[in-house]
């Protein structure tokens, strides 16, 4: 039997369709379907009764369905946990970062492009982690760079001889919402007693949330808000502003691409928005030459 029979099966399974799997699978309609006869006589049993349209599955085939699924799923789990016993370079030449969840998406990819081009191809294994995560990874030897977001009033708390970092860019947290037809927030900030705003929140102990909830004391206006959704993660929050659920609080490297569509607009004034810091930490000094080599790296003026 083969992986390829498999997954071929589950995509007819799912479409119902001779025709319409083979072209998900990106070979002819003939070839599919002596793959699924061979699986079937491998088998020894009629997986899909062919007498009726749109194509069904036999008693076997529900059958076979679920154990097909956690086949393939076994197999890739396979090839992953093997793979990952194949190393990655030799270990005192692999960088392990720990980037904050939301950085992880916006700033670090492009980042770490410009850092290959010029400093040179690094290996590098990366961990999302929220920020109280990654210091405590950072701390105990558990990661070589730490990326995370900073504010003068939630400081990390490290010694900047033992743990010094550079800065690689500010940017803002801002209120947004659903865009509506005009381009117009669909919920704008404080809200009322009377109709309070539904608000996508962080989950507690979240950085950003500890900021977000800075924001809504300090700000001279009270916010009208009715907790509705809370998630540790910046792209579960987007997703669900993107929906038109509520107002929330993102930066705004996250939201590019939704503002230039006009899928999310800013839902308050400046008195709701705030400024963090892109740092990066390291231990110093660090056991790893190529550490070192990175941040000697990114002292020049264009790095």
């Amino acid at each position: 039997m083969e992986i390829k029979w498999l997954e071929d099966f589950l995509s007819l399974a799912e479409m119902r369709s001779f025709s319409r799997a083979a072209a998900d699978r990106h070979i002819t309609q003939s070839a599919f379907s002596r793959r699924i006869m061979a699986l079937e006589e491998w088998l020894n049993v009629e997986l899909v009764d062919r007498s009726v349209q749109p194509a069904r599955l036999t008693a076997a085939g529900w059958l076979f369905r679920r154990i097909a699924a956690d086949l393939l799923h076994d197999a890739y789990a396979a090839r992953t946990l093997l793979g990952g016993c194949q190393p990655l370079a030799e270990p005192g030449k692999v960088v392990q970062f720990a980037v904050a969840h939301t950085l992880v998406f916006t700033l670090f990819p492009q980042w770490l492009k410009r850092l290959h081009e010029g400093f040179g191809p690094l290996p590098a294994r990366v961990h999302a982690v929220n920020v109280p995560e990654g210091v405590q990874q950072l701390v105990e030897g558990d990661c070589d760079l730490l990326l995370a977001y900073h504010h003068p009033q939630l400081p990390i708390l490290l010694d900047p001889n033992q743990y010094p970092h550079r800065l690689l860019g500010v940017e803002r947290i801002l209120p947004f919402s659903a865009a509506d037809a005009e381009g117009r927030p669909r919920f704008r900030l404080p809200g009322s007693k009377e109709q309070p705003l539904p608000f996508l929140a962080y989950s507690a102990g979240a950085f950003i949330g500890n900021v977000v909830e800075m924001l809504r004391l300090n700000a001279p206006t009270p916010a009208h808000l009715n907790r509705c959704f809370e998630t540790h993660m910046s792209e579960a929050l987007k997703a669900m502003l993107v929906a038109g659920h509520g107002v929330g609080w993102l930066p705004e490297s996250c939201v590019a691409d939704e503002m230039a569509q006009g899928h999310l607009a800013v839902a308050g004034g400046d008195e709701w928005v705030g400024q963090l810091e892109v740092r990066l930490y390291r231990t110093a000094p660090s056991p790893k030459a190529v550490v070192d080599a990175v941040w000697h790296w990114l002292d020049r003026p264009s790095a």
